[in-house]
């Protein structure tokens, strides 16, 4: 999912910036909720992004064709971007799951807090691969126990 960094237009780098913004914006309430609530609360805050992501989906494919601000490469990007999205948040919610059983809850926490680290990461990485992390800028995750 590598795209040429002259490959979209500003428009297009502007409209993919605000899909990584969304997610960026949801990890930190995740953080949020996991710290003030505990992980087993912070996972509703990812099925929220799973909906939002799937009704930008939707929507960028209701668009298909119609759109003169986003082109078919930066639609397909960004309908990867969202799938992936909901892809991490449903193996988050899944391993948090799986370990609520073995681990106590300050080790649930660091767990959870590690994944969101890590999709964090992922997404500042996609961001630079398709040219638009000069549209964003660095975001990092705060959090106090």
């Amino acid at each position: 999912m590598v795209a040429r960094q002259s490959g979209f237009s500003a428009d297009e780098k502007r409209f993919l910036a605000s899909l990584i913004r969304q997610v960026w914006r949801a990890c930190q309430g995740f953080v949020a909720v996991v710290v003030e609530r505990g992980p087993s609360e912070a996972v509703y805050v990812l099925d929220n992004l799973v909906d939002w992501s799937g009704a930008q989906t939707a929507r960028l494919r209701a668009a298909s064709g119609r759109s003169k601000v986003i082109g078919p490469d930066a639609r397909h990007v960004a309908v990867e971007l969202l799938r992936d999205v909901r892809a991490f948040c449903s193996g988050i919610g899944d391993h948090l799951g799986n370990v609520h059983q073995t681990l106590d809850p300050d080790e649930i926490e660091d767990e959870a807090l590690m994944m969101i680290e890590g999709f964090l990461s992922w997404t500042t990485l996609m961001a630079s691969q398709l040219g638009i992390s000069r549209n964003l800028r660095p975001q990092t995750l705060w959090h106090e126990r």
